[in-house]
């Protein structure tokens, strides 16, 4: 009995890291997708600032900006999630991404915990 259910645990555990796929797999999907809003949100500015330029005006960038700072932080907070489920942190040094049962990053030999 004590072999099923080690098979069972075994079938449980695939069953949950492909979960966790899947879900990495849809948040980096919506990394995508914010990142091409935020191109888009880019040619718009960059657009505008030409179009003041040749008026000789400088005005109507505050929205834009506020809606890029909202994607940046909805692109920080998708990425979070990733790292909850892969059990990972960033490094406070270099900002790389560590797995928490690490002490020390492997990039930067900086302290993690």
């Amino acid at each position: 009995m004590a072999f099923f259910d080690d098979v069972k645990k075994l079938g449980k555990n695939v069953a949950e890291k492909g979960k966790e796929a899947i879900e990495i797999t849809k948040l980096n999907s919506q990394i995508g997708g914010e990142k091409d809003k935020m191109k888009e949100m880019f040619a718009k500015i960059g657009e505008q600032v030409f179009m003041s330029f040749k008026s000789g005006t400088d005005h109507g960038f505050g929205e834009w900006c506020v809606q890029l700072q909202e994607m940046e932080a909805k692109i920080d907070e998708l990425k979070n999630k990733i790292m909850e489920i892969k059990d990972s942190s960033k490094c406070p040094s270099c900002g790389s991404e560590v797995s928490k049962e690490i002490a020390f990053c492997p990039k930067c030999g900086g302290k993690v915990n």
